[in-house]
């Protein structure tokens, strides 16, 4: 059964920004989708190299879901890790895995609870993919630069381009041909029950000119692929582009 989600609405600024609004059945679902054996592991494994040694280091995850990545994050050596979200049923299943060290916290209105440089490493992981405008991810990245220490490092892992109409083990995002930047795009989750997310098509060029517009200096992209077997198409089309920064 195919269940379709709405969108939650709030404001930032004074400007409309379309936000999801997850059922709690639907966010009980996502929360068990896990990292290992998911098409998420590749981008995840791809995040854990490009940081290295996190320990002592306080870490921002944006975005954070039911803090399957904030979890990460701590188990690669953050000493604390702040995990905000927009939607609170799934802060709600955030919050049931909660271990010490890990603190969740419900933003409103796009601001994050945290003063000016204050965090040493900030992650998104798909998030910028759900934003519907450019001037969305612009708002939110430049939220996320306020919060990072002059000299840390922003990481954002979101949907590749060149993954649409491709399918994987833990998702598939329908085909669409002539896709133009801000177009919709359908991702169909795989968890026990299948369920449907409006996402957002974004080229390379429009997430690097995000992240530069907000102070990221030196920002890599990448591209991971799968190794191994029990794969689909993430050993030869990468799910995700992974791109990092400096302030």
């Amino acid at each position: 059964m195919n269940t379709k989600l709405g969108h939650g609405e709030t404001k930032l600024e004074s400007r409309k920004i379309f936000m999801y609004t997850y059922s709690a059945e639907n966010a009980k679902i996502y929360s068990q989708l896990g990292i290992v054996g998911t098409t998420y592991e590749v981008s995840f494994n791809e995040m854990a190299k490009s940081l290295g040694k996190m320990q002592g280091k306080t870490v921002l995850d944006y975005g954070t879901g039911t803090g399957r990545s904030a979890r990460l994050l701590q188990t690669l050596g953050a000493q604390r890790v702040i995990g905000v979200d927009h939607d609170h049923n799934m802060i709600n299943q955030a919050r049931i895995n909660a271990t010490t060290g890990i603190e969740f916290q419900e933003i409103n209105n796009g601001k994050i609870p945290l003063p000016d440089n204050s965090v040493d490493v900030a992650i998104s992981a798909h998030v910028f993919v759900e934003m519907k405008t450019i001037e969305e991810m612009n708002e939110s990245a430049r939220e996320i630069i306020r919060v990072l220490k002059p000299g840390g490092t922003f990481l954002v892992i979101s949907t590749s381009p060149a993954s649409i109409g491709h399918e994987y083990v833990s998702y598939q995002y329908k085909k669409r041909d002539g896709l133009q930047s801000g177009d919709p795009i359908t991702c169909v989750i795989k968890g026990k029950k299948t369920f449907e997310i409006d996402d957002t098509y974004w080229t390379e060029q429009d997430y690097h000119t995000v992240l530069e517009n907000a102070g990221l200096r030196e920002i890599v992209i990448s591209y991971p692929t799968a190794e191994g077997l029990g794969w689909l198409e993430e050993s030869q089309v990468a799910p995700d582009i992974v791109l990092k920064g400096i302030k």
